[in-house]
């Protein structure tokens, strides 16, 4: 069984540019993966037609290969790509889910990633290798999901259109704390969001620049233009982000995408445990954590 890590990943920023006519909302953000992780097991087998089969953690059991696991159907769409294959999935879930951290996203594009190198090796027929290969991993992530292509390159990427347009940042590796302030909802919060949550691309450009300089961005242009959105959506929520951010005032608590998760940069490694301590004493479990290539 192949293993693989699935990796988290915070927005540093993000904003809104407005509705598309398809019903998504064009936005400009920059994500970067973090040291936060599912572990993702896979394993192939030659099938007549495709199995796939999905066990979570170690009691979870094997659950049903579901239209709403993005996992499952990573590996269903690789099947389709090529050719049928039993594919059995084992994940061990870490990643907090409804938490803006892209946890599903994140095993859908391990699984596309693992299922790619091992038929790369050609132990299932050369046939497949190359069927595959004539197909971009980008564009089947897309088809599942919008933070799914970002999380298949990892490290820093500027993301725009519905988050599939990437663009790669050079970036210096950043301390932060994740603390979990409440649940998210994403749909809600996209459907919430007005025109005074628009904005332009400044907050963003300014974020990237100071990354490609080597620089820490000011907390200042961080943070998730859905905020308001997915608070007005959810008034638990802003609730919790309010207390977390009352309890823990050494640092700028910043939403990433439609949270719950919130984010801290920190100054170092013991900056963020130390954070990462205050904020799980407070009540809102929380890790230290740092960026990740990917």
């Amino acid at each position: 069984m192949l293993l693989i890590p699935a990796y988290a990943k915070v927005n540093l920023c993000l904003a809104v540019r407005g509705r598309r006519p398809d019903g998504f909302h064009d936005i400009d953000s920059v994500a970067a993966t973090i040291d936060w992780h599912d572990l993702v097991g896979i394993r192939l087998s030659p099938a007549e037609a495709t199995t796939v089969r999905l066990r979570v953690g170690g009691d979870g059991g094997v659950l049903p290969a579901t239209d709403d696991n993005l996992a499952a159907r990573a590996a269903a769409a690789i099947a389709a790509v090529a050719g049928p294959l039993q594919i059995d999935l084992w994940l061990d879930k870490r990643i907090p889910s409804e938490a803006g951290l892209g946890g599903g996203s994140a095993d859908a594009a391990a699984v596309l990633r693992g299922c790619a190198s091992l038929l790369d090796r050609g132990e299932f027929g050369a046939e497949r290798a190359v069927a595959l290969a004539r197909t971009s991993l980008h564009d089947l992530g897309a088809s599942l999901g919008s933070d799914v292509p970002m999380l298949i390159r990892g490290g820093t990427q500027r993301m725009r259109g519905r988050g599939e347009r990437l663009d790669a940042v050079a970036a210096p590796s950043l301390h932060l704390t994740v603390a979990i302030a409440g649940a998210g909802n994403t749909a809600a919060a996209y459907a919430a969001v007005e025109n005074l949550d628009l904005e332009d691309t400044t907050r963003v450009d300014t974020v990237a620049a100071a990354l490609q300089s080597g620089q820490v961005p000011a907390d200042d242009v961080l943070g998730s233009g859905l905020e308001d959105a997915a608070c007005r959506a959810n008034p638990l929520l802003d609730e919790r982000l309010l207390a977390l951010r009352a309890a823990v005032t050494e640092a700028r608590w910043h939403l990433t995408g439609s949270g719950g998760a919130a984010f801290a940069l920190a100054e170092n490694a013991a900056h963020a445990a130390e954070l990462a301590g205050a904020a799980s004493a407070a009540g809102f479990p929380a890790r230290a954590c740092r960026t990740v290539s990917g």
